[in-house]
């Protein structure tokens, strides 16, 4: 109880004096540091309030000496003293709040009697408030403490001023309060160092001391992931930043303060990690299996220490799929999955992994499939077998997309027929061929089927698509050799038919006429394809080169140096003759005498003793077509000469279209002597064979009527 009386005693002048000046110091300090103080936050303060409150306080104790009113508690002028200064440093009495950024409450002793009328005059940053120590019912009575509290992200090592103060009859009462911050935690890499960084697993960062105040977080790439917060530990996962395995990035530890960016702690150049790969699979991937395996082997980068989602499905035909029943395991880089039952055959499967973990916490890429399909038993690929023009004794192979058991009879798997009877053959069994040797030769233009069972295995024994059969046809033709020339090549004849009339078509006579030859024998694998056209009253014989040794040589002449189409005996026959492009020089090209050379003897004796319906000679080079003049050959000269679009002149016509004379013709011969048509036929080129062109006029002929 503060008790007031009155007092013969006169204080001494020295305690006032003593009082007042420690007051004016209190009024001087609060002044200084107002204008002193450089913090981020300006406060204005009504400086008359200090003036004001100088003159009250003043007024007081000069009323006090004047009338000598002793102060007195207890029996003392100490306490009154004591009172009057705790008054002093509870209202005026500057003081500071060291704030440490790891504490959520940063407080200092401050005692005040009925807080709740003292107001703070805080701004921005920090908000000062008081917690009652001693309350009344709702009523704070008294407050020993005072805390400041950030609202605005506050700055390192920046000192920052409020005023809190009560109004009293217009007197402001008050103090002020400085806000002392320290430097901001400081961050270590934690493990962000030199090596590469998994993308699934957190960056960890390591405070030198606990952080209250803010808020961390790593951004990489533009994305941003919080940090957690236990004691000086900071804990960033990536995973939502969803890194790309083995890249470069910049990533930065940002420090945030109720949800606003304050800056960057740090940045650092980082590399994440390679994922994890499928090195290698037992079964290639997309492949065809063809034995039964009873597992899948699969080998990986890396050692594995999780695996999830191992599935595998067989897709019906219906296009669902079904699951088949695994087990999946796993032992440093190799992963094991084991099939319950047998895997179906003919049947695609996939293989399917969700994901895995390795030892240094890389998964993979993307989730992994292997597709594969079982075969069935061994199918026919291939095979050498031509359509048509299947010569005797010819092998025929037949190839399988897998190879074949050895242990199999092979003769029980495949058959040869020949016009619908089984033939012998050799059949043997090598790798993913099949061999039929025929035992004896075709005859001409036969069907010759092969033959093949089901019952063909691959070496795991799987078996049941080898059903196979294919039908060709023996060449239509016979050759033989009319005659042989001077240095003995045979003159081959290919003969189509069996017919009474026959149709002759001969080239080469003068060797170097090699289109023409290339014409007939181009011919020939046509009429061998087509046998059908040849009328059954016909028979072709076609003989490409009546001079093999011109031929050879590329030279008119044979191998004698005669023109052997000068050497027939037509009327008008002669040994000395002028040649294409020799102008009047003459020479002894018709031979001694007629049919001197073997070929031109053996083509009359072939001639003389077959007689044909029609002979045609090819040559070059002219574009014409000549009628020997006998029988229809002018109207099948006309008809032939329309089909290949050449011109037809008869040989009575054909007056001076060559620049030389021609005696002892093959052509001539056979009107002199058999009365029987012959067309010479004068290519328009001197190397084309102009076969197409000449095509439909060579069937033409072939089909002309007996």
């Amino acid at each position: 109880m503060l008790a007031v009386k009155h007092s013969s005693e006169e204080p001494e002048q020295r305690d006032f004096a003593e009082l007042e000046a420690r007051y004016l110091q209190i009024v001087s300090e609060q002044k200084r540091q107002l204008e002193m103080h450089k913090g981020p936050v300006q406060y204005v303060v009504d400086i008359t309030l200090w003036q004001r409150l100088n003159i009250r306080i003043s007024m007081l104790l000069q009323n006090i000496w004047r009338h000598r009113v002793p102060i007195s508690l207890a029996g003392g002028g100490a306490l009154a003293a004591i009172i009057l200064f705790a008054i002093i440093y509870m209202f005026f009495e500057p003081q500071s709040i060291g704030f440490a950024f790891a504490q959520s409450k940063n407080c200092v002793a401050s005692p005040l009697v009925f807080p709740s009328l003292f107001k703070t005059d805080s701004r921005e940053t920090f908000v000062l408030k008081r917690k009652a120590s001693v309350s009344m019912g709702h009523t704070a009575i008294f407050s020993s403490q005072v805390c400041a509290i950030p609202t605005l992200h506050p700055l390192p090592l920046t000192s920052y001023t409020d005023h809190q103060w009560v109004s009293l009859g217009g007197l402001h009462i008050g103090k002020l309060i400085r806000i002392v911050t320290p430097g901001y935690p400081i961050a270590y890499e934690g493990n962000l160092g030199d090596k590469a960084i998994p993308i699934e697993k957190p960056i960890i960062f390591k405070l030198n001391t606990t952080d209250a105040t803010f808020n961390y977080s790593v951004d990489i790439a533009g994305k941003t992931a919080a940090c957690a917060k236990q004691n000086t530990t900071l804990s960033c996962s990536l995973i939502p930043l969803k890194l790309a395995y083995d890249e470069k990035y910049n990533a930065s530890l940002v420090r945030e303060f109720r949800g606003q960016t304050v800056g960057t702690v740090f940045s650092k150049a980082v590399k994440t990690i390679t994922a994890t790969a499928i090195t290698q699979t037992s079964i290639n991937p997309g492949s065809t299996v063809y034995n039964k395996p009873q597992q899948i082997t699969i080998g990986t980068s890396k050692t594995i220490t999780k695996l999830q989602g191992v599935s595998l499905t067989a897709k019906n035909a219906n296009g669902t799929t079904t699951a088949i029943p695994i087990t999946s395991s796993f032992k440093g880089q190799s992963i094991t999955v084991s099939f319950v039952d047998v895997l179906s055959r003919e049947t695609a499967f996939d293989l399917h992994i969700d994901n895995l973990t390795a030892s240094d916490d890389s998964t993979l890429e993307q989730p992994y499939d292997l597709p594969f399909t079982t075969s069935g038993g061994p199918k026919v690929t291939s095979s050498n077998i031509p359509s048509f023009g299947l010569t005797s004794g010819q092998a025929m192979v037949v190839t399988f997309d897998q190879v074949l058991g050895p242990s199999q009879d092979p003769s029980q798997l495949a058959s040869l027929l020949v016009n619908g009877v089984k033939q012998s053959a050799a059949i043997t069994l090598s790798g993913q061929r099949l061999t039929i040797q025929p035992s004896s030769s075709y005859p001409v233009c036969a069907n010759v089927t092969v033959q093949l069972t089901a019952d063909a295995q691959n070496i795991y024994g799987v078996s049941g698509n080898s059903t196979w059969s294919y039908t060709s046809r023996s060449h239509c033709y016979t050759t033989y050799s009319i005659g042989t020339s001077v240095k003995g090549r045979p003159i081959t004849a290919y003969q189509f038919g069996n017919g009474s009339s026959m149709v002759l078509y001969i080239a080469a006579m003068e060797g170097n006429e090699q289109n023409s030859a290339n014409l007939l024998q181009q011919w020939i694998p046509d009429i061998d394809a087509n046998p059908g056209k040849i009328p059954s009253y016909r028979t072709l014989v076609v003989i490409p080169q009546i001079n093999p040794d011109g031929y050879a040589a590329d030279t008119r002449l044979n191998a004698d140096g005669i023109d052997l189409n000068r050497n027939f005996p037509s009327n008008n026959w002669q040994t000395q003759v002028t040649e294409p492009l020799a102008d009047t020089v003459w020479t002894n090209d018709g031979g001694p005498y007629p049919l001197s050379e073997p070929e031109s003897r053996a083509l009359a004796n072939f001639y003389e003793a077959h007689k044909p319906r029609l002979t045609l000679t090819m040559h070059s080079h002219g574009g014409i077509v000549e009628a020997n003049d006998a029988g229809d050959s002018i109207a099948l000269g006309t008809k032939y000469a329309s089909l290949a679009d050449y011109r037809a002149i008869p040989t009575y016509a054909i007056g001076n279209f060559f620049d030389y004379t021609t005696t002892g013709a093959f052509e001539d011969w056979a009107n002199d002597k058999f009365g029987l048509p012959v067309l010479e036929v004068e290519l328009e080129s001197a190397t084309a064979d102009e076969y197409s062109r000449n095509l439909p006029a060579l069937w033409a002929m072939a089909q002309v009527a007996p």
